[in-house]
């Protein structure tokens, strides 16, 4: 069955989250969202436990993020991600994110993370694998200009 896009993942905001007015702590937003991404290439096959053999394309690095704080998130609870991949090209991707309540009622941050994908030897971009733009390409829905 086809993964449904946008990608939702719950995310839990505890105590140590919250900065000193109670607000969640804006590094946090990134962190759930790279959480959130972690579910969604494990969802899609590629898990970080298993060798660069197997997964050569766990290889990669967060060349950009780009955050707009919307609301503030205020005490403990719980809060949904949702990711859509945007772009996949030769050696970069990026996916989408919206950092909502849990009900999804209140838009608390929407932003971007731009990937891309190194050789372990040479450093440098290389190609994602076949496998991967296989199973990463279909999810893949352009936003309007």
């Amino acid at each position: 069955m086809p993964l449904a896009m946008p990608f939702r993942s719950i995310q839990r905001v505890y105590f140590d989250d919250l900065d000193a007015l109670n607000i969640l702590h804006n590094v946090r937003f990134l962190l759930f969202m790279e959480r959130a991404r972690g579910e969604l290439l494990a969802e899609i096959g590629f898990r970080w436990e298993d060798d660069l053999s197997v997964n050569p394309d766990k290889y990669h690095v967060v060349a950009a993020h780009e955050i707009q704080y919307l609301a503030p998130v205020r005490g403990e609870g719980e809060l949904t991600v949702e990711l859509q991949p945007v772009h996949l090209g030769t050696s970069s991707a990026i996916l989408h994110a919206r950092v909502r309540s849990r009900h999804g009622d209140v838009l608390h941050a929407d932003g971007r993370t731009r990937l891309v994908r190194l050789d372990p030897t040479t450093q440098r971009p290389c190609s994602w694998s076949d496998r991967f733009r296989a199973a990463f390409g279909p999810l893949v829905r352009p936003e309007a200009p």
